[in-house]
């Protein structure tokens, strides 16, 4: 499975639009509080403790995230976007969003990027790879 944040895959072409696949997930910061209502022990590790529990709660929401583009049946996840927010004192969630896609293989023919020619060079230029990569249509007939 190909997950990426760009808006497609290098080399590849978006055959079918899936649709949107989510996942999230909730992590507690541990303090434990005295009777007094003060903090009693922080932990120790302070900030390598969260970065590792917000590291955890990311992957369990790409798996969830990835299991159900599988799912759908989906060979990539393009436009992932991931977010942390904290709902309360120390209670974190993080959600991962993208969109399932069906990709197929470029013909070897069609260039990822287009090609520039030197002054010197045979100006006579395939521009066919536009019909497949519409983007650059563009951006390539610009220049």
């Amino acid at each position: 499975m190909i997950v990426t944040t760009m808006d497609g895959v290098a080399g590849r072409m978006t055959q079918e639009t899936l649709g949107v696949v989510r996942g999230s997930s909730m992590w507690t910061r541990r303090i434990i509080k005295s009777s007094f209502g003060g903090i009693r022990n922080f932990r120790e590790t302070g900030s390598a403790d969260l970065d590792a529990g917000l590291n955890q709660a990311k992957e369990d929401a790409n798996r969830t995230m990835l299991e159900q583009a599988v799912t759908l049946g989906a060979d990539a996840i393009i436009g992932v976007r991931i977010d942390v927010t904290e709902m309360s004192n120390g209670v974190f969630c993080v959600s991962a969003t993208g969109t399932a896609v069906k990709t197929v293989m470029l013909p070897a023919s069609v260039p990822a990027y287009p090609v520039t020619a030197a002054a010197d060079d045979n100006m006579d230029f395939d521009w066919s790879f536009l019909a497949a990569r519409p983007s650059f249509a563009g951006s390539a007939l610009r220049h």
